[in-house]
C-alpha cells in the first residue's frame, strides 16, 4: 500500500506514523486499500482546529473521509472509526455482488 501525506499543519511525525499504523491494520483486516492520501491542515489560532481528510484508493470509487478536532488524538480516533465503518460498508457491497 502506498502512503501520500500532505502535512500543511506541521504535525509531529509520531501522529503520522500512528495514522499509517492504523491504516495498515485496517488493510490487513479488509485487504482492499490500494493507496491512501492524508491531508492535514490547521485553522485558527486560539484554539487551533486541525482538519484531516483521508482519501482511500479502493477498487471502484475512492473513499473520502474528513474530520476536524482541536485534539490530534481525538482526530485520529474519529478518522479511524469512520474509516473502519466505510471499509466495512465497502466490503459488504463487494461481497454482495
Amino acid at each position: 500500500m502506498k502512503f501520500i501525506v500532505r502535512n500543511h499543519a506541521k504535525v509531529a511525525n509520531k501522529y503520522i506514523r500512528f495514522a499509517k499504523w492504523k491504516l495498515r491494520r485496517l488493510n490487513e483486516k479488509f485487504n482492499s486499500i490500494i493507496y491512501s492520501e492524508i491531508f492535514i491542515k490547521k485553522e485558527g489560532k486560539n484554539p487551533e482546529l486541525y482538519l484531516a481528510t483521508l482519501k482511500l484508493g479502493v477498487p471502484g470509487p475512492d473513499i473520502i473521509i474528513s474530520a476536524s478536532s482541536t485534539d490530534l488524538n481525538g482526530l485520529w480516533a474519529e478518522i479511524s472509526a469512520k474509516t473502519k465503518r466505510q471499509l466495512r460498508k465497502y466490503s459488504d457491497k463487494r461481497n454482495y455482488r
